[in-house]
């Protein structure tokens, strides 16, 4: 325990030194260090503050609850809600040494060392830093694999109805966490047997979410609602990202067509259903939640850096199960970074020098797709090889 607390200390100095650099920076640079999306919780929370809903801030599409924990950006401290991030992501850090140390590895060395991926990682320290809220769900969805593992069933439920308010992106969960709860036999009738480990589950689940949506909803009533979940149903995202179908969208901007909504969502909704059903087993369940999350991202309509968390906060869980060599690793994660970097020039040259670069941007975006399919397959292998 004292040699996970010194790495969180130390992980803390390195997030508040990297705050620290961010406010020089946007003080003396044109270019911000702080995340364009901290100015809409901030002034979402400001809205709060003065008794006013936090929609009337344009691109605010978050629950309330966010501009609840930032009220004391705007009387307190500008740089409040960073601290607040930066202390997630570490108990993200924390939470998945505890998951490792119960699940896989009882020694100590081995969940510090998963827990290293994580505390010392460049890529969320400056992401939480910058003023981005995604570490508050990458914790709670940490949260829920711990309780689960630990079987405090109604704990799970709580904390994955809250997900599913809090980033409906986790709603596919349910699969995996349901099924795995289910009686020894594999027909598809068991589906409708509630054990009580089930029965626990669903009413954790229930409330976990009725009871923060519905607290929201007294406050702003279908306000919430259309900004907060449903926008996100019939936004139209032409804006360049990592999206396999950025163009297709750009290009059909003005066509309402239930045809291109079916084109994004259904391999999704076919791919996360497909991969619980492969894994039902309990054991299994970190590692399904995982590959769910990474089919969810590379396969989505919108893919943007912050998106990359969402599944990197769960490998650190799986490192002890999967069978690969470190050459093997490092080579995977050079693809996946140069995949990136190769994206990004032609996207630096459209979004800042104002050039008619598309076509290569998508082009980057078909390659991008194509070594993240390539990446996944290398890690159901080798999770694979290690369960035989």
């Amino acid at each position: 325990m004292s040699s996970i607390l010194k790495h969180l200390a130390v992980g803390l100095v390195l997030r508040l030194g990297f705050l620290l650099y961010g406010l020089y920076q946007d003080s003396a640079s044109v270019v911000k260090y702080t995340d364009i999306d901290y100015s809409v919780y901030s002034d979402a929370a400001k809205y709060v503050v003065d008794g006013k809903s936090p929609y009337l801030r344009e691109t605010y599409r978050y629950t309330p609850i966010l501009a609840w924990i930032l009220t004391p950006n705007s009387v307190l401290l500008a740089s409040y809600g960073k601290i607040v991030f930066l202390l997630f992501d570490l108990l993200t850090s924390y939470l998945i040494y505890l998951i490792v140390r119960h699940e896989t590895r009882p020694s100590d060395i081995w969940s510090v060392s998963c827990s290293y991926l994580w505390i010392y990682n460049p890529l969320p320290i400056v992401i939480c830093t910058r003023g981005s809220s995604e570490s508050i769900i990458l914790c709670i969805v940490l949260a829920v694999l711990y309780f689960f593992h630990v079987e405090a069933y109604v704990l799970t439920g709580l904390f994955y109805g809250f997900s599913v308010h809090f980033k409906p992106y986790t709603l596919p969960h349910i699969l995996p966490l349901y099924l795995s709860l289910g009686p020894a036999q594999s027909s598809w009738k068991s589906i409708f047997y509630l054990t009580s480990s089930r029965l626990k589950l669903i009413l954790g689940s229930a409330v976990g979410f009725a009871l923060p949506t519905a607290i929201c909803y007294y406050f702003y009533g279908q306000e919430f609602l259309q900004e907060t979940y449903f926008y996100h149903a019939t936004r139209k995202d032409i804006k360049h990202n990592f999206s396999l179908y950025f163009y297709l969208l750009y290009l059909n901007s003005e066509n309402n067509s239930l045809f291109l909504k079916l084109v994004s969502f259904l391999p999704q909704i076919v791919l996360l259903s497909t991969v619980a059903i492969l894994f039902p087993s309990k054991k299994h369940a970190s590692f399904c939640i995982f590959v769910q999350t990474y089919c969810f991202v590379i396969f989505n309509k919108v893919c943007t850096s912050q998106y990359f968390l969402w599944y990197l906060s769960i490998l650190p869980v799986l490192i002890p199960k999967l069978k690969i060599k470190w050459t093997h690793a490092a080579i995977l994660l050079v693809v996946w970074y140069f995949a990136q970097f190769a994206w990004l020039l032609p996207a630096y040259y459209l979004e800042f020098e104002g050039r008619n670069t598309f076509m290569y941007v998508w082009l980057e975006s078909i390659a991008f797709f194509c070594a993240n399919i390539g990446i996944l397959v290398q890690i159901i292998k080798s999770y694979h090889k290690s369960t035989l």
